[in-house]
């Protein structure tokens, strides 16, 4: 098969029409033109033209991932996710998230720690919510459970209860005990606070 015509895309600089035997045959990124040293003239077999599709959609995969990181960190299930909506083959997708990792671009522990973190700022959560926040994300069981167990002290878990039980004051103003600790309860066990620390602010707190 005879290379006919190589032109660059209007609408996007980096991308090539590749022509074969005078008609559209697909189109490239400029990395694989330069890798595989494509130029008009050359003649190329079934199976060169597959090596050559194949290294475009991994240029394509890691192009989407690096986009898709830039907004935020993200889990692997994440970018495969991502990935597959972009039909991206599971071969490639293997071949993207492997060097992702070797450019320390994607870590679960890593993603679990900032989620962490950032629920002990901004958004009081117990353990039984973050769990399901991470495994949500894709995050196996053991590394979320070694992040929380890592990175959440049962200080500030228990600082958190005590941060959603400050919000929810005033809306107790007025009811009788029995129903302010009904309220503690379910407020705290909603936020995937334990029973431990549940009764304890509210021993602290309605008591």
């Amino acid at each position: 098969m005879t290379i006919t015509k190589i032109d660059k895309q209007k609408k996007n600089n980096k991308r090539y029409n590749l022509y074969i035997s005078g008609e559209f045959y697909c189109g490239l990124y400029d990395d694989t033109i330069l890798k595989f040293g494509i130029a008009s003239g050359d003649e190329l077999t079934e199976d060169k033209l597959n090596q050559i599709r194949e290294f475009d959609e991994y240029i394509y995969g890691k192009k989407i991932s690096f986009d898709y990181l830039s907004y935020r960190i993200r889990t692997i299930s994440e970018i495969k996710k991502k990935l597959k909506t972009k039909d991206i083959s599971p071969v490639i997708i293997d071949k993207v998230i492997h060097h992702l990792n070797e450019l320390g671009l994607i870590n679960d522990e890593e993603f679990a720690k900032q989620l962490i973190t950032e629920k002990i700022k901004n958004k009081p959560s117990g353990k039984r919510l973050l769990q399901q926040k991470l495994f949500e994300k894709g995050i196996s069981k053991q590394v979320s459970e070694s992040a929380i167990e890592k990175y959440l002290t049962e200080e500030d878990e228990k600082n958190m209860a005590i941060k959603v039980y400050d919000k929810l004051k005033p809306k107790l103003n007025g009811l009788d005990k029995q129903k302010a600790k009904q309220k503690i309860y379910e407020t705290l066990a909603r936020k995937g606070f334990d029973l431990d620390i549940i009764n304890e602010i509210i021993r602290e707190k309605a008591d």
